[in-house]
């Protein structure tokens, strides 16, 4: 087992870092669980609750790695869909 020495303002920036990080991941969890499952979100409103871009968003529909269906050129997301996305990255930050 190795041990690694961090400075105090170093750690405390960490921690500080990774609390922002769990708040900011239980607020938009939240915010789609009161959503009702069967509810669809725009590609806009993905894209906010993931914070990514919608080039980051086509990328993960091409590689399957996120659901979603066409309504005429429109792609809609699953609000259940992307709540479980939300709580995946979560389980792996951990």
């Amino acid at each position: 087992m190795d041990i690694i020495e961090v400075e105090r303002e170093v750690f405390d920036a960490l921690i500080n870092r990774v609390d922002f990080l769990h708040k900011t991941v239980k607020a938009l969890y939240d915010q789609l669980r009161d959503k009702k499952l069967s509810d669809w979100l725009t590609t806009k409103q993905t894209c906010d609750y993931l914070h990514i871009s919608e080039r980051k968003l086509r990328t993960m529909k091409e590689r399957g790695k996120i659901g979603f269906s066409h309504l005429g050129r429109l792609s809609q997301f699953k609000g259940c869909d992307i709540a479980d996305l939300i709580v995946k990255e979560k389980a792996s930050e951990q």
